[in-house]
């Protein structure tokens, strides 16, 4: 079984956070083990939880919940932290657009300012 598009190296924990041209698993060019994720996909036992990203295996993004359980998903369905805090703890803002009604994460700017974006990034632009 073939696996691929993980950073094992030493930069392990250097994770990222949503920023205005990465918000999802499928947006970063380099996606590391432990990437901190928030579950917006197909299963509903598993939707709006926090796991953490492992491995690709194939097109599947395979993550791993607080349970231990692992299970695939399409990188689209993973979105980032607004937030990561100096002890490693991930913070995700999420919000529905007002158009689409699909997910999405705050960017830490986004989060801070006077007015939060009321559209995803797709139907804003």
């Amino acid at each position: 079984m073939p696996l691929f598009g993980t950073d094992t190296s030493d930069q392990t924990g250097k994770f990222s956070c949503a920023t205005t041209t990465q918000r999802t698993l499928k947006d970063l060019r380099t996606k590391r083990k432990g990437q901190p994720v928030f579950v917006v996909g197909h299963r509903l036992d598993r939707k709006g939880k926090e796991a953490t990203f492992e491995v690709f295996n194939d097109r599947l993004a395979i993550i791993q919940f607080e349970d231990n359980i692992r299970l695939g998903y399409d990188p689209l369905e993973l979105l980032l932290p607004t937030e990561i805090d100096d002890q490693g703890v991930a913070y995700f803002e999420i919000r529905p657009c007002r158009l689409c009604e699909q997910l999405f994460p705050l960017t830490a700017d986004e989060c801070d300012a006077e007015s939060e974006p009321t559209h995803c990034p797709q139907c804003a632009s």
